[in-house]
């Protein structure tokens, strides 16, 4: 009877945020890279880009990245038009990795599901102990950057990696 007690103790439970936007809810550790990353975007490049965090893609299956990065629009996001699931491909998406998630499945999520529906570039980003961000692009090409400035070459946007994993060891 205590063996059935422990192998209940030991069930893992979904939360919803898990199931909706299937993936691992994220820790103070992400949400701090989230928002790293957002201030250097907005502060850096928001004449040129539009940015957003948690966009849920219309995609199958549906996918949110943490950050996606649209073209520029003139006109105001209107509450009337705006849906659920966004059809508009991102130019680009940026995956923050969770303890929980391999780099290899993030990998075959940027190139199953982001690649094919028109996206550019992709981030993949190592939280600590690694600090590391990863640029992929359609063609298959990667650059790894762990210190200085990454820069994508799809967009040209650079950011400071010192100042995304600020404050973190």
């Amino acid at each position: 009877m205590e063996d059935n007690v422990l192998a209940e103790e030991k069930t893992t439970v979904i939360s919803d945020y898990e199931t909706e936007r299937n993936k691992p809810m994220p820790n103070r550790i992400h949400g701090k890279i989230e928002l790293n990353l957002s201030v250097q975007l907005n502060n850096n490049y928001s004449n040129q880009f539009d940015f957003a965090v948690e966009v849920t893609l219309d995609t199958s299956p549906a996918s949110t990245p943490d950050l996606c990065i649209f073209s520029k629009k003139e006109e105001a996001l209107d509450w009337r038009t705006v849906t659920a699931k966004e059809s508009e491909v991102p130019l680009t998406t940026i995956e923050i990795v969770s303890p929980s998630q391999s780099m290899t499945d993030m990998a075959k999520k940027i190139m199953d599901i982001y690649f094919p529906m028109g996206v550019k570039s992709a981030w993949l980003v190592m939280p600590p102990p690694y600090k590391a961000i990863y640029v992929l692009t359609p063609d298959g090409k990667r650059k790894h950057f762990d210190e200085g400035t990454l820069t994508d070459p799809t967009t040209d946007i650079q950011i400071e990696l010192e100042k995304v994993f600020v404050g973190m060891k």
